[in-house]
């Protein structure tokens, strides 16, 4: 029998979300192998900076599954852990977006709107990542304080 999942803890559908959007990287690997195999061949440039896209979307792809997972753990609101969510997923975009863009748009040596889109999106992930981090350290708190009074 199926149990329904705690509404106010919205980890396990935000989990099947971020591995769902695995599935999107995975797809970007084979636009890369079609890129590189095509008879227009990629720019140096284009080509480093479609991997370095790709790569940061893969990695920071599954550090999301292990981010929305970790939310469920922090005793957060739904809605405040969806909003987390939401951000951490929005910096992922921007970080590989912004490579994706710069790839495309961008000169070499130069800065472009992808750079500053990929800045962008790290401080978005830093602030993200530590917003997490530091509801984990209370959770850890809060649970101590309570057995404490137990």
């Amino acid at each position: 029998m199926h149990t329904p999942a705690n509404p106010r803890q919205p980890g396990q559908v935000l989990a099947a979300i971020s591995w769902v959007l695995l599935i999107a990287v995975m797809f970007g690997g084979e636009s890369l192998i079609l890129l590189l195999t095509s008879g227009d061949p990629p720019t140096a440039q284009q080509e480093q900076f479609f991997r370095a896209g790709h790569g940061h979307a893969g990695v920071l792809a599954i550090a999301g599954i292990l981010y929305s997972t970790s939310l469920g753990r922090t005793g957060l609101p739904a809605r405040r852990q969806v909003v987390a969510w939401v951000a951490y997923a929005l910096a992922v975009f921007m970080v590989s977006g912004g490579m994706f863009l710069h790839a495309y748009t961008g000169e070499a040596g130069e800065r472009s709107a992808g750079v500053w889109l990929t800045a962008a999106g790290g401080v978005v992930l830093a602030g993200a990542v530590l917003y997490l981090a530091w509801h984990l350290i209370q959770a850890r708190d809060d649970a101590g304080i309570a057995e404490a009074r137990a």
